[in-house]
């Protein structure tokens, strides 16, 4: 039984979603409440129905034969003798329905539904409206199955409302527990005595900004640290500056007495008589082969030293800090064989293109590009000497792989090589750029399927990589991958590479 409308509780009772929502949904108005009890009061006192034999007593039993409507006692009471007693008495709910009677012929009960299209809006017939009215001849069913087939899909309907009900229920439950836990807030507890108390829950809110807290506090730390080296660098280097500077101070004062004595003592000669002079004369000779030695050193050292007062910083992206006018970047170029990274390099380093020799072992150059000196180790990469490239890996910042684009059966030996590159631990912090060389030969692979055969993406997540297309004969494309190792070292925004 439903607690609310008394009657027989069937899946999707209306006033079941009803109380579901006003008791789940914590938004619920209170006009819209009151409004939802009245609504059902009313429909409750519409649906009672009164006793035949006393209309102060509400019926809870029909007699079908007698067609009354009784309460428990009158029927015990009017039904008590043998004939009466015989009577088939049924629950309320049980109550067979009554045959509604035709319009059009209103001695004959509707017993028939008319099945056409055309008579959607008025189904119902009798047998005579069946067999001689404005239903001749359409098709039809029996009263009877057709309304239990419709209760049924009824019924279905219900059930599948009171699903959905409960759904939005659980649903919106879940949505409280979760702005609960975000919001946090009091929960009474019970200490070791069985005393209880408040105690305040945080919050998943609470604990993202206390997470969020602590990570700046240890990056601001880990700032601090870093400033208080960077500065410990700058100035250990001024110091060394002034200390050589100061010494050159020093040796020029030194030096500035030196000439002054000497020519303080070829002035005294110049003023003595001819014998004087004469006898003096190994002794000049030696004093000026001095002063030109002096002079010549003084020359070398103005020629090769350049007094500048400015102290030039260079950061890098973690923090680092470098003081001088190149910062040094180690790389190593590997690849197939005959990729190009032997003429890549001697274009880079003498702006020639080299033909292509076979690299038996290594070259190294060292390449200056705006403020940063690569030193670019150049590894054979015959199959028989890609087991030594490990020995080049320690203190490598960038990897240049160069992948030959002509060469499209290649590009899967390129791609097992490359990924058994990524593995090695000491690579894991190096910088990776690719270069797809040879793009001016017909029928090289573009830039995106070179990116796609070696599934790139996927084999550097996590690390700072870029493949650049280039032509290691006319130098296209090398100084673009250069540009983009400078910005990935230098941090951006402290100096600008020039």
């Amino acid at each position: 039984m439903c607690f609310l409308c008394k009657g027989t509780k069937f899946p999707g009772c209306f006033c079941v979603a009803i109380l579901s929502a006003m008791t789940v949904l914590p938004g619920f108005p209170f006009m819209v409440e009151q409004f939802v009890v009245l609504l059902i009061d009313k429909l409750l006192n519409s649906s009672i129905i009164r006793c035949d034999e006393d209309e102060a007593h509400v019926a809870s039993v029909y007699c079908t034969v007698c067609a009354t409507h009784l309460c428990a006692d009158c029927s015990q009471l009017t039904h008590s003798t043998k004939t009466l007693a015989k009577h088939r008495r049924v629950p309320l709910a049980d109550k067979p329905h009554e045959k509604t009677m035709c319009s059009q012929h209103q001695v004959h009960a509707i017993e028939f539904v008319c099945l056409e299209e055309g008579c959607q809006a008025s189904p119902l017939m009798c047998c005579v409206c069946k067999e001689y009215g404005k239903h001749q001849g359409h098709k039809h069913s029996v009263l009877e199955p057709e309304a239990n087939q419709i209760r049924a899909s009824i019924l279905d309907m219900a059930h599948c409302i009171r699903t959905f009900t409960e759904e939005i229920s659980d649903y919106s439950r879940k949505l409280v527990g979760i702005v609960q836990h975000i919001e946090g807030g009091e929960q009474i507890v019970e200490d070791g005595v069985g005393m209880a108390h408040t105690e305040h829950v945080p919050g998943t809110a609470e604990n993202a900004r206390s997470c969020v807290r602590a990570y700046f506090s240890d990056l601001h730390e880990t700032l601090c640290r870093q400033e208080e080296m960077a500065l410990s660098v700058v100035d250990a280097h001024v110091r060394e500056k002034l200390i050589w500077l100061r010494q050159q101070q020093e040796d020029m004062t030194i030096l500035l007495s030196q000439v002054s004595t000497a020519c303080l003592h070829c002035e005294k000669t110049l003023q003595q008589d001819d014998c004087r002079v004469v006898l003096a004369k190994e002794e000049i000779t030696r004093l000026l082969e001095t002063l030109q030695k002096q002079q010549q050193q003084f020359t070398e050292l103005a020629d090769h030293v350049q007094l500048d007062a400015s102290i030039p910083v260079t950061f890098t992206k973690d923090n680092r800090v470098h003081i001088g006018p190149k910062m040094e970047i180690r790389v190593v170029t590997l690849g197939l064989d005959g990729a190009g990274k032997t003429t890549i390099l001697f274009k880079l380093k003498q702006d020639e293109f080299m033909q292509p020799i076979p690299t038996i072992g290594f070259n190294v150059e060292t390449v200056e590009y705006k403020n940063l000196k690569f030193t670019i180790w150049d590894v054979g990469g015959k199959h028989k000497l890609r087991p030594l490239w490990k020995h080049y890996y320690l203190n490598t910042q960038a990897v240049v792989f160069v992948v030959d684009s002509s060469h499209r059966d290649r590009v899967s030996e390129a791609y097992s090589e490359l990924a058994k590159l990524l593995t090695e631990k000491e690579l894991r912090d190096a910088l990776l750029l690719i270069f797809a060389n040879k793009q001016d030969v017909a029928g090289a692979l573009p830039v995106e399927e070179i990116t796609e055969l070696l599934s790139l993406h996927k084999l550097c997540c996590g690390r700072s990589w870029y493949i650049q297309g280039c032509d290691a004969r006319s130098g296209t494309g090398l100084y673009e991958g250069l540009d983009w190792l400078s910005r990935q070292l230098v941090a951006a925004g402290v100096l600008d590479v020039a």
